[in-house]
């Protein structure tokens, strides 16, 4: 509590940002104009919530229209968890990636069944977050009676070079 009065530019930010997303938790989508810089990159207007933020907000974003996984998309969902975890797992090879993922599932479960009382492991993650959001995610999806079929609305962010 001492230290959220300490630091009251970043609580306000904070509480801003969770305003915002509590008041458009329950619109069935929205969009974000954005614009355009002289080298073609594009920036969303919005200066609060937004996929291009902070780790809070992306933890807090998804899509509003899902797609099933299917099989690549359940790997690439484990592949971005091991990214988000971070601690140079993110530079280990796909195979890496996801047997990093699979060695994890006990940690992965528990934090998107109980994130406050459970072991916490997703706080550990250098983007804590949205490491929660994909756990959250990935249980549900491996959980249903066929994984590959779950809808995700996860962004899944990857470099393009």
């Amino acid at each position: 509590m001492k230290e959220n009065r300490e630091r009251p530019s970043q609580r306000c930010d904070v509480e801003l940002k969770l305003a915002v997303a509590r008041t458009m938790k329950d619109e069935e989508g929205f969009f974000y104009p954005h614009n355009v810089d002289f080298r073609g990159r594009a920036y969303p207007m919005h200066p609060y919530l937004n996929h291009v933020d902070s780790d809070m907000c992306r933890g807090i974003l998804e899509f509003a229209e899902g797609r099933p996984l299917g099989r690549s998309g359940l790997q690439w969902l484990k592949i971005h968890l091991s990214k988000l975890y971070g601690h140079d797992v993110n530079k280990w090879s796909h195979e890496g990636r996801l047997a990093f993922a699979e060695n994890n599932l006990g940690d992965i479960f528990d934090s998107a069944d109980k994130p406050l009382e459970g072991r916490r492991w997703w706080l550990k993650a250098e983007y804590p977050f949205q490491c929660l959001a994909v756990c959250i995610d990935l249980a549900a999806a491996l959980r249903s009676p066929t994984p590959e079929a779950f809808i995700s609305h996860i962004p899944v962010h990857q470099v393009c070079i």
